[in-house]
């Protein structure tokens, strides 16, 4: 393990995961598009058109696997980076919602500027750690080594705290949006067409 804090850990390890089913995820619609186009070429292509498309698919593998799999611009990672930093703005984000909920309840209704810099403010402060953490200076990289070598049940066990983590992240940012309705409008007066009344 890395001599480094928890919370570096945390974050590293779920980030690589996040990462790893991101993969999964695409190589499942390459699984279903591959099912779906394989029959073109062998059915419609002419037996010297199907040979230069097998060809140049073959040529342009390597290419292929280091558009989506490379850990620093890959197309996975790219996705990884996103994903982590919504899901990880869920938790701040709660801040945020409360924060909104408690001005216009004081002041009124305000500027749709001032609500996003009050959105945005308590979430950027709170990603500086972990933009520290896992990105400055391509630091996952050195996790992910680590990472790799790490059993199945260690895959299997982060892979579980990972679907926590994301699915606290969307909780803890629809009970901010509650939370801020509720201080703002009282949840007693919002009226949801799927609910019975």
């Amino acid at each position: 393990m890395m001599d480094s804090s928890r919370f570096a850990y945390f974050l590293n390890a779920v980030h690589y995961c996040i990462w790893l089913n991101d993969i999964k995820f695409g190589e499942f619609n390459e699984r279903i598009a591959h099912y779906l186009l394989d029959p073109i070429p062998k059915f419609l292509f002419t037996k010297e058109w199907r040979e230069r498309y097998y060809e140049r698919l073959a040529n342009s593998k390597k290419d292929r696997e280091n558009f989506f799999y490379n850990k620093k611009r890959g197309f996975h990672i790219k996705w990884a980076n996103h994903w982590f930093g919504y899901l990880y703005s869920g938790y701040p984000g709660f801040l945020s919602f409360l924060m909104l909920g408690l001005i216009h309840n004081h002041y009124g209704e305000i500027s749709f500027l001032i609500k996003i810099i009050t959105i945005i403010v308590p979430i950027g402060i709170c990603y500086i750690p972990a933009y520290k953490a896992v990105f400055l200076n391509d630091r996952y990289l050195k996790y992910f080594k680590e990472f790799e070598k790490e059993s199945k049940e260690w895959h299997r066990r982060w892979a579980r705290i990972t679907w926590v983590f994301c699915i606290g992240a969307v909780i803890v940012s629809l009970c901010g949006i509650a939370v801020m309705l509720e201080i703002m409008i009282g949840l007693k007066n919002i009226h949801f067409p799927f609910l019975p009344h």
